[in-house]
Formats: structure tokens, C-alpha cells, sequence
């Protein structure tokens, strides 16, 4: 669809851009924190969504004054200014039907605006926000917050990111965190935050006439869930709708059941399919909630003595979760079984797993179980081309051998026919020859094995690989969470150090606190990469890994991690974690 910027002038002479796109009912959403109109767009799963919508209606986006395109000099911060600023663009725009989204920090500024004219909008929708400001997090952190911006902008639209889209990969969280520095200056995000922290439109809620829907994702770290529970409750006759979910932007995560529950709200005829999850981002050390800080603090101080074959699922494969340790465990049986029970039957298997859960690394790690009677390839459709593609299966019938073949992101290329074609002959091997060759098709997209496959099935040749897979051999592998981290990286810190030819005895309980709650370290691939750094800082003669050996030389992250988790973990400083195998 095509967008197009516009400029407004207000009542004082400030300029505002704004941009629209679509037709029908005019659908403004105000302003949240920061905002760049032109760097938003840029962002397929952002320009994905808004086009859903907009098959309905004309969406209304627009700077706020002091951030991107709009005029950038600012003096007045209130919640009055932004409201101003919002009545200036719907005056503009004359629109002869009006329905108001409030998202995030735009939704006091939504709640103002129906309040003063309620005559003028037909329906509120009110996604991830809040009524007081003072809700959104304790007035320490809030000062932190406000502080962090303005002593670096690079750590703290990175530390923002995260809070914004926690679990993300490392390309997505690194646009975030350059969009809201392309968006302001340091200052005028610190000035905007607070204005953010001081906004109350508690006593506005009661007098609203307007029909009004009520969303919040449950595990939103950046505006907690009681803040939409407080919304609905106070607003006469609202609708509230929780919806599953810890990440902030609707745009990500679960998107379908966001627009689903706006399009039913407003009348609209059809529904949205799903929007595509990100494929990047870059995260960096977290500010976690409160929750979250203290599960994870209480978590490394119960831990004195960690024994890790406790927690071994196969090879150096671990998971903290007895449960889903377990539940690995008989999928490692099933995929070693299509070797020591060969017969004519399909031995394929299909993994669901969110970003950075290792599920490459638990293949491989259940190929190495194996031993060297079976082949193990591993193919990444996302890195092949259809030349590469067909040499590695066609190495597969090189020899006599069994072979484990792992074909990760089986759901790249979504817009190329030729790679389900291709491996679809592959899949009857062992059915047509009676030869066990054992497939591994793994994947990360949607939220569940379920959306994955139907992602795959709306693809060419599609529904014939997935028929190829026996129901019983579908799994889904969770995200990391805070003790999987832990024993993911006291695995590593003890492999890197054999590697080097030292012996790793213990973990100072700080550090583990720092790399729990660190995003940059949501993946094996990046614990291990962490861990090999660390021992390589450690002096010769030392066998314990330090809070301190977790940085290089003047890494400013060391001292605004401490400073920031003084005085709630001092306890854990020069306390250790004995490890053995």
C-alpha cells in the first residue's frame, strides 16, 4: 500500500508530520515514548500490520512534536501538550468518522482526547497502557531510567529494547534501539519518559462515554498487566481482553489475536491473518522487572553445588526444567529409534523452537549420542541455494551408512517453490528402500508448532512434506529461561576451560546474577561465546570465573550493571557456585 507524509501546522506554529494509509474509517493512534515515522516504516513486520488494518481504515500515525520529522524544538512537556498536538492533527484532518488507538504511552494522551470530546469518536481502543504513570514501575527505577538516557543513549535504547521485545533476536532488538536514537536526542527521551512517569488520567476514566476496548498481553514487562486490569475496571462498560504474551509492540509476538480483537471491536468484516515474526534484532543487557529480578536473584543464591549431569538431557545438552527435561529425553529416544528399529516407515521429525532455544545444538549433540555408525548432514535452507540444497541431500546415499539429517529453518524462502519439491523425495527414503535415514525439520516461525505448520502448508508442495511427518513426531522446544541460562553457561565456562587445559571449579554467584538477566545472552551460541571470553581473561593460576572476568577492559556495562543491582544482590558478590560433573 502506498503511505504518504503530510505536515500540519498547530494554533503556536509548531510543524507535525504525520502519514497515512488505507481508506475508510479514520483510525488515529497517537504518539507513544518516541517516535520516527520514516524509520517505522521501514520495518516490514510494522508496515505489514498497519496495512492489515488499513483494508478497513485510513490509520493515522503522526510524529510527536520534539521526535522525527515533526518540528524537533520542544518546551512545553505535559500530557496537555501532547493532547493539543493530537486535536491539532484530528482539526486537520476533518475527519467525518474518528475511532482513537491508544498504544503504550499514547493511551493517556487517547484517554484525554475522548474524554474532552467524546461526541467526536466512535469507538477507543486502548493496547498496552496505562492510566497512572506511577504504576508502570517503582519510582527508583523510573529515576534510573530517566538518568540512564541521559548519561548514555546507546546503553539505554539498547537496555529499552529489550525491555520492549524481550526474547528477540539480536538484529531486531539492534533496529529498535537505533530507531528511538534516529527518533530524539537523549534529552528530550529523558524529558519525554518522565512525561510519561507523571501522566494521571484516573479521574478522567469514570466520565468516559465512549465504547471502549481494553487490551494487555500478561507478561508485558515494559506496562505491567495491572495497569490494563485498572483501565477496564474504572472505564464504564468496557471491554478487556487479556491476550497471551510478554512483548510490548503489537506488531510482534502475537499480532493475529491483536487484530483480531480490534477488527471484531469496530466492526470490521474479516479478520487478520498472522503477521510474520521478525527475523533479527541485537539484545543487550536487560532491565528486567521486578519479578523477574527477583527469580532470578533467588534462583543463584539457592545454588551452592550444581552437579551437571542432573540436569543432562544427551550429550552437554541441559535443561533445567524437569519436565521439558524429560519430555527431550523421549524425543531423543524416538530419533535414535528410527536407527535401532529400521523398517519401512517414515522417520521424520519436526521441531518447533523459539529463537536461540539450541535446538540446532541438541540435534547435533543427539547425532554425536549415535556414534560414528550413523551419518549425521546438516542443511540450512536459509543459507542454501537450490544448487547447494540438492548437493547436500544427494550426499546422503554416498555410502551404505544410516544418516540423521538436520534440515534447520525448514521455513525460510517462503516465496521459492523449489525447496519442498526438492526435499519431498528425500522424506520416503526409508519407506521406499527400507534404509533408515532419519529427517530433522526444524523451524522458528509463529509461536507454536501449530502456526509453523501453517505457514508451511500455505506454501508450494507444502501440505505433502508435512503429510510426510507422523503427528506423534511434533515437538515444541520453550524459549531459554532464567535456570536454563544458568546451566547452559556453567556447561560452557567447564567445556572452555578443558579446551584450554584448565579446570573450572566454581562461579562467582554475581556474575551468573549478570548473565541471567542479560538478553544479549539468550542463546547457547552467545552463553558459549561469553563463556570462552571469560576464560580466556581468567590469570593463569585461578580456577574460579569472576563477576569481573565477564568484561573486557573498561566495558562501562560492568559498573552500570553493578551500580544498578546494588544494594538487592551485594549478597551474591564473592559468593560462589561449586560445579562437577
Amino acid at each position: 500500500m502506498e503511505r504518504q507524509i503530510h505536515f500540519c501546522t498547530t494554533p503556536d506554529g509548531a510543524r507535525l508530520a504525520y502519514a497515512a494509509v488505507g481508506q475508510g474509517p479514520v483510525l488515529v493512534t497517537p504518539p507513544g515514548w518516541v517516535t520516527h515515522l520514516e524509520a517505522a516504516w521501514r520495518d516490514p513486520n510494522y508496515r505489514a500490520y498497519v496495512e492489515k488494518i488499513a483494508r478497513h481504515h485510513t490509520c493515522v500515525s503522526y510524529d510527536k512534536r520534539g521526535c522525527g520529522l515533526s518540528d524537533r524544538n520542544r518546551t512545553d512537556f505535559s500530557l496537555d501538550s501532547e493532547v493539543r498536538d493530537l486535536e491539532a492533527i484530528i482539526d486537520h484532518l476533518k475527519p467525518k468518522s474518528l475511532a482513537l488507538f491508544g498504544v503504550s504511552q499514547g493511551g493517556p494522551t487517547a484517554v484525554t482526547y475522548a474524554a474532552r470530546h467524546p461526541r467526536r469518536i466512535t469507538h477507543l481502543v486502548l493496547y498496552d497502557t496505562y492510566a497512572r504513570g506511577s504504576m508502570v514501575s517503582t519510582e527508583e527505577m523510573q529515576t534510573s531510567m530517566i538518568s540512564l538516557v541521559r548519561a548514555n543513549w546507546g546503553i539505554a535504547s539498547r537496555t529499552l529494547a529489550d525491555l520492549f521485545n524481550p526474547g528477540a533476536d539480536a538484529a531486531r532488538l539492534e533496529t529498535s534501539a537505533i530507531t528511538q536514537r534516529q527518533a530524539c536526542t537523549a534529552e528530550m527521551a529523558a524529558k519525554l519518559l518522565d512525561v510519561t512517569y507523571k501522566a494521571d488520567v484516573t479521574h478522567l476514566l469514570p466520565t468516559l462515554r465512549v465504547p471502549t476496548l481494553v487490551l494487555h498481553r500478561e507478561r508485558d514487562r515494559a506496562i505491567p498487566f495491572r495497569c490494563g486490569r485498572e483501565l477496564a475496571a474504572l472505564i464504564p462498560n468496557a471491554r478487556f481482553i487479556p491476550l497471551e504474551g510478554n512483548i510490548h509492540p503489537p506488531q510482534f509476538g502475537d499480532s493475529e489475536s491483536v487484530l483480531r480483537a480490534i477488527f471484531e471491536f469496530l466492526g470490521d468484516t474479516d479478520s487478520a491473518p498472522a503477521v510474520a515474526e521478525p527475523t533479527a534484532g541485537q539484545p543487550i543487557a536487560t532491565t528486567p522487572s521486578e519479578p523477574v529480578a527477583r527469580e532470578a536473584q533467588s534462583l543463584i543464591a539457592s545454588l551452592d553445588w550444581v552437579s551437571l549431569s542432573r540436569y543432562r538431557v544427551v550429550g552437554n545438552y541441559t535443561c533445567y526444567q524437569e519436565e521439558v527435561r524429560y519430555h527431550l529425553k523421549d524425543v531423543r529416544q524416538k530419533i535414535a529409534d528410527g536407527f535401532s528399529l529400521p523398517g519401512h516407515k517414515r522417520e521424520n521429525h519436526l521441531i518447533w523452537a523459539a529463537p536461540g532455544s539450541g535446538k540446532t545444538y541438541l540435534v547435533q549433540q543427539i547425532a554425536d549420542s549415535l556414534g560414528e555408525s550413523v551419518g549425521y548432514h546438516e542443511l540450512n535452507l536459509a543459507a542454501c541455494g537450490e544448487p547447494e540444497f540438492l548437493s547436500g541431500l544427494g550426499q546422503l546415499g554416498a555410502d551404505d551408512k544410516p544418516h540423521l539429517c538436520l534440515v534447520d529453518e525448514i521455513d525460510a524462502k517462503p516465496n521459492e517453490a523449489w525447496p519442498y519439491a526438492t526435499l519431498l523425495p528425500c522424506l520416503d527414503t526409508a519407506v521406499a528402500e527400507g534404509r533408515p535415514c532419519v529427517f530433522v525439520l526444524a523451524g522458528s516461525s509463529g509461536s507454536s508448532v501449530a502456526e509453523m505448520k501453517e505457514r508451511m502448508a500455505s506454501r508450494p508442495k507444502g501440505t505433502d512434506l508435512l503429510s510426510r511427518i507422523p503427528a506423534w513426531n511434533e515437538y515444541e522446544l520453550p524459549s531459554l529461561g532464567l535456570g536454563d541460562r544458568a546451566l547452559v553457561v556453567l556447561t560452557q565456562f567447564r567445556e572452555a576451560g578443558r579446551e584450554m587445559g584448565r579446570e573450572i571449579q566454581s562461579v562467582e554467584k554475581l556474575g551468573l546474577h549478570y548473565i541471567v538477566l542479560n538478553s544479549r545472552l539468550a542463546s547457547a551460541r552467545q552463553l558459549r561465546e561469553l563463556a570462552v571470553r571469560a576464560v580466556e581473561r581468567m590469570p593463569a593460576s585461578e580456577d574460579r570465573v569472576k563477576y569481573d572476568h565477564l568484561f573486557g577492559a573498561g566495558d562501562p556495562e560492568n559498573k552500570e550493571f553493578w551500580m544498578k543491582t546494588l544494594p538487592e544482590a551485594k549478597d551474591l558478590a564473592n559468593r560462589f557456585v561449586t560445579l562437577e560433573d
